[in-house]
């Protein structure tokens, strides 16, 4: 006799779901990296853009801006500075009028981009980065002038195996993307 309350799935019922897995799978997968590689190019926007503040605002004020990326690991911070390199305070986002600050660890469209500075001074890399009214820039470690600004220098972006730099030229401070 048979039993009218048999249970479990046939095996076509198991290919169909399997099949359809694996085809949401195929689309899926791609444009995840497709996600991540835009976290990074959102990273190196928002870093560049950060630095080309920087320079303009000591152009503006005809002061000192310090581009911190030392104070705050993962953070790149632009504060009002002297010829010392001492914090006088923070800079004001022109946009949200909050301190300028950049996280690019948790930031919302970047997240979890590590971040890598490289304000280059006799082959060493510093993470403090001295902006002056005429373009003046000096690599910086704790308020400590280690020299101008060398050729190279900028900050690495990178996000699992893909990396990219934002450079900053030494001589005009010319900010540029890859």
């Amino acid at each position: 006799m048979k039993s009218g309350n048999a249970r479990g799935f046939t095996l076509a019922e198991i290919l169909i779901v399997v099949a359809v897995i694996g085809s949401i799978a195929a689309v899926v997968v791609p444009l995840l990296s497709f996600i991540d590689s835009k976290r990074l190019e959102v990273a190196a926007e928002e870093v560049g853009n950060a630095l080309r503040f920087a320079i303009s605002e000591a152009g503006r004020t005809g002061g000192y801006v310090m581009a911190d990326a030392q104070s705050n690991p993962g953070h790149l911070r632009i504060v009002r500075s002297n010829a010392s390199g001492a914090d006088l305070g923070t800079v004001s986002d022109p946009l949200t009028k909050r301190a300028f600050d950049i996280d690019v660890a948790s930031a919302a469209f970047s997240a979890p981009v590590a971040m890598a500075p490289r304000f280059l001074q006799g082959g060493t890399a510093y993470a403090q980065l001295l902006i002056g009214p005429t373009t003046q820039l000096r690599a910086f470690d704790w308020a400590v002038d280690r020299g101008p600004l060398q050729a190279g220098s900028g900050i690495v972006l990178s996000l699992d195996s893909a990396s990219v730099t934002v450079s900053i030229d030494e001589a005009t401070g010319r900010v540029t993307l890859p």
